[in-house]
């Protein structure tokens, strides 16, 4: 009796786990796509590519879902990269 009460509870707390990581899933998704439709950039828009993986994979379990949080995170947090030319800091009056 004792063991099955354990088993009910570990399966609960799994689901709940699960659940939690998607509810922040979501969260972090309006977010990126409040951020695509505002103004996209390449870390946005790679992060949304990245949580849509999530999407399609139809065996995604609780430790995919926060792999995937993570990885999309880190995308969206990463510097924009520098430019490679930039017009407005050359100053063309002392050529």
């Amino acid at each position: 009796m004792r063991s099955l009460f354990i088993a009910l509870i570990v399966l609960a707390s799994a689901g709940a786990a699960k659940a939690d990581c998607l509810e922040e899933l979501g969260r972090f998704q309006e977010q990126v796509d409040s951020q695509n439709q505002m103004r996209p950039t390449a870390q946005s828009q790679a992060a949304a590519k990245e949580l849509q993986k999530l999407e399609h994979n139809e065996m995604a379990d609780e430790v995919d879902c926060y792999n995937t949080l993570a990885r999309a995170r880190r995308i969206l947090a990463a510097p924009f990269p520098a430019p490679a030319d930039d017009q407005y800091a050359k100053d063309h009056h002392k050529q």
